[in-house]
């Protein structure tokens, strides 16, 4: 199953906050849903732990994440690829930060996910319901907690 989300948040801070923040796998974490340990393997590959549940399924990954075509300051992609017990979850986002006005950025995201196996066999409706609102809410929750800082 293959499902696409995009959004562009305003924040208010500066390109080089956004940046470092995007950058920093512990804060990424922290606006990540059901993350239980992330280990940094070197600057743009981490191993990530993670619980999710969809109705009443629950299910731990175990994640590789890249960041790949860094701009600095601009644009980044992110390719993760998750394994539990008879799942697979592929996603790749792009990431571009824009000015917008005076004190604020934009940050443009995208990602599209490839689900295969017993996650995938859910249901289209459930399960792009909650992986929207997971990918969503991860997004909404960085750019707020990002404009904090």
């Amino acid at each position: 199953m293959k499902l696409e989300f995009s959004g562009s948040p305003m924040i208010k801070a500066t390109r080089e906050g956004v940046w470092d923040r995007l950058l920093d796998p512990d804060f990424v974490a922290a606006s990540t849903p059901g993350v239980e340990a992330v280990d940094v393997v070197d600057p743009t590959h981490f191993a990530v732990v993670s619980g999710v549940g969809v109705g009443a399924v629950k299910v731990r990954f175990k994640i590789d994440v890249e960041l790949f075509d860094l701009v600095d300051r601009q644009s980044l992609g992110m390719r993760s690829r998750g394994q539990a017990p008879g799942s697979v979850v592929e996603v790749v986002s792009s990431v571009r930060i824009a000015d917008a006005e005076p004190g604020k950025v934009r940050l443009d995201w995208s990602a599209t996910s490839e689900l295969t196996g017993a996650v995938a066999s859910l249901g289209g409706r459930l399960l792009e319901g909650a992986a929207r609102k997971l990918t969503e809410g991860f997004w909404t929750d960085f750019a707020r907690r990002a404009g904090d800082g």
